[in-house]
């Protein structure tokens, strides 16, 4: 691995790694943070009448994330190898790069998308899909492990 990759792939971990406890602070944190960071309608709505889709979905979500920032740390050897870490790490990189490309075209027909939240998660999801590729490049590298 290139040593000008290694910041590329830490900060799709960083970025995870903040969503997942994003994810999980929601939980106790209860509607209101669940409205801010742009939770449906339905989330906020179970989230305010204390069901359990909101706090459920909530922490596969952070699981999701939380298993993207481990991804992520073992492409760069600080932790352990998952399963199918370039697979995986493609993968990531898929999702977060169509997540973050998805807005312009989105926000032609859907002005509700037009707003700060949803422009700095595109440009975060963004920067973590480039991590993620930068990892794929990393993970297939000998002497990772």
């Amino acid at each position: 691995m290139t040593t000008s990759s290694r910041p590329w792939i830490q900060l799709a971990a960083a970025i995870a790694a903040v969503g997942a406890l994003i994810h999980v602070v929601a939980i106790p944190a209860g509607p209101a943070w669940y409205a801010y960071f742009g939770a449906p309608p339905g989330v906020v709505a179970s989230a305010r009448d204390g069901t359990w889709p909101a706090p459920v979905g909530a922490l596969v979500i952070a699981f999701l994330m939380a298993t993207c920032a481990w991804y992520a740390c073992a492409a760069v050897g600080a932790v352990r190898r998952p399963p199918l870490l370039r697979t995986g790490l493609a993968a990531m990189a898929v999702i977060c790069l169509v997540r973050a490309f998805l807005l312009p075209p989105l926000a032609v027909t859907h002005p509700e998308l037009r707003n700060t939240f949803e422009v700095v998660a595109a440009i975060l999801w963004g920067l973590a899909g480039f991590g993620f590729a930068l990892g794929v490049k990393a993970a297939r590298r000998p002497g990772l492990y």
